[in-house]
């Protein structure tokens, strides 16, 4: 997984206003009904926290993005932001390419919402 390239998305998505981060907007978020809903969530947030995550990814169809590499620090700094540990992408484009990033065969092969 590039993990580089994901985060040069999410300063595009930031810059496009097209990011949700905070437990209510992304909870919001995963609810709306959209093709392609991606979460982002940092390596080192908590076990129970990416639980939860995972398992409202699942319930709602979104795509579910663990980094390895990033802690919570890093992946705000690529947003400008302070300490975040989840980020939702509302762009489905951009949505769309991380899938392909993440995923051997893009969006045809992205059966298991998780990785």
């Amino acid at each position: 997984m590039n993990e580089k390239k994901i985060l040069s998305y999410l300063g595009f998505a930031r810059k496009a206003n097209r990011i949700v981060f905070g437990k209510e907007m992304i909870r919001s978020y995963l609810r709306e009904n959209r093709r392609k809903k991606v979460l982002i969530v940092a390596s080192d947030t908590s076990d129970s926290i990416k639980l939860d995550w995972r398992k409202r990814c699942q319930s709602h169809g979104a795509f579910y993005v663990e980094l390895e590499h990033t802690n919570k620090l890093n992946l705000a700094r690529a947003v400008g932001l302070n300490n975040i540990s989840a980020i939702g992408i509302t762009d489905e484009g951009l949505a769309a390419e991380i899938i392909k990033l993440v995923r051997p065969g893009g969006e045809d092969n992205a059966k298991d919402q998780s990785v």
